[in-house]
């Protein structure tokens, strides 16, 4: 192949792991809940504590799967603005989205981070016992992956001239 088709063995592997941790989260969730329905409706036999894991399960899954949508551009798009302008005006207008975008995204890291250090100074807990910091920590993690994702995919290209 080019080398416009080879892919550095660095993005290959944290793309693996980005998705191996979502895949793995999504299946323990659809086991659990799976076992809880049985256990509940099939056997009247609630399974200890499943209930309040399945939330934070899906919250940990949404937060780092956040650099995959945008490694994958599934995120919701509109492009009706964009398209009605000349390509020149249209490179810029997505750059200036892109990096409010940015901005927000840094914007949750920055705050998530206020959020960890206030719970780890009250020992805030989750209703399951160990420490909220942990599960929060999923944010900022997912979040400095997506700007990362952001910046390779979207912005640099824009930067350099790519129009799509």
């Amino acid at each position: 192949g080019t080398n416009t088709e080879m892919r550095p063995a660095g993005k290959d592997r944290l793309a693996a792991v980005e998705r191996l941790v979502i895949v793995t989260l999504f299946l323990a969730l659809t086991a659990i809940g799976f076992l809880q329905i049985v256990n509940r409706h099939g056997l009247n036999l609630p399974v200890w504590n499943l209930e309040q894991l399945m939330p934070q399960l899906f919250i940990a899954m949404m937060f780092l799967g956040l650099p995959l949508v945008y490694r994958h551009r599934a995120y919701l798009t509109v492009d009706v603005v964009p398209d009605a302008l000349p390509p020149r005006a249209r490179r810029y207008y997505r750059l200036i989205l892109w990096l409010a975008t940015s901005v927000f995204v840094g914007s949750l890291i920055y705050t998530t981070a206020d959020v960890i250090a206030f719970q780890l100074e009250i020992n805030a807990v989750t209703n399951m016992g160990y420490p909220a910091a942990l599960l929060t920590a999923t944010l900022p993690v997912g979040a400095a992956l997506a700007l990362w994702r952001i910046w390779r995919g979207e912005i640099r290209p824009l930067l350099r001239g790519d129009d799509r």
